[in-house]
């Protein structure tokens, strides 16, 4: 049997909940699908709640390991805000879709599901901001683009794949022509 990482781990898990969502992702499917065998998982995880509390630490540290290779909060508002619409399109939509659904089952899931959402909404929110300039209005506008992005992956999960880029392009365009 061939030696897996942890990042191999967290990353099949991914691909399990976007194919399968929560209810699909469990012990024996995980390592069928990377060839091992229950006794590598459990060394690297010493169980299910390990393994869970590890990914969902994998799958919130993402996009803060992202924007870091991305210089965020360097280049100014305008050049922040791009950068997170990049990381936006390159989300995997389906899997995240899974995570909000297990959210709703699991009092661990919905915990780093709120620490993901407050994080994008900080983070967000400080680049629209710097834009626009208002307080209230960037957390109007804030909301909404959130409101598309988990509407679009609820789309996404249920096979609709409507074009993120568009919409990405038109929230944009609406943010900056409400720039002081």
């Amino acid at each position: 049997m061939p030696s897996v990482t942890r990042q191999a781990y967290f990353e099949a898990a991914l691909e399990l909940l976007a194919e399968h969502g929560f209810t699909g992702l469990n012990v024996g499917r995980l390592c069928r699908a990377l060839g091992v065998t229950s006794g590598s998982f459990y060394h690297h995880f010493g169980g299910w709640p390990g393994f869970v509390e590890q990914l969902l630490d994998h799958w919130e540290n993402r996009q803060v390991l992202i924007l870091r290779e991305r210089n965020f909060g360097t280049g100014g508002p305008s050049a922040d805000f791009a950068a997170l619409m990049d990381l936006t399109l390159g989300l995997p939509h389906e899997a995240e879709a899974a995570i909000r659904a297990w959210a709703a089952n699991d009092e661990t899931v919905r915990a780093a599901q709120k620490r993901v959402d407050s994080a994008r909404l900080r983070t967000v929110g400080k680049a629209v901001k710097g834009i626009v300039g208002d307080a209230d209005l960037a957390r109007t506008l804030t909301s909404l683009g959130m409101a598309m992005l988990v509407g679009h992956q609820q789309l996404a999960a249920a096979g609709e794949h409507s074009e993120l880029a568009t919409l990405l392009a038109e929230y944009t365009r609406l943010v900056h022509s409400r720039g002081s």
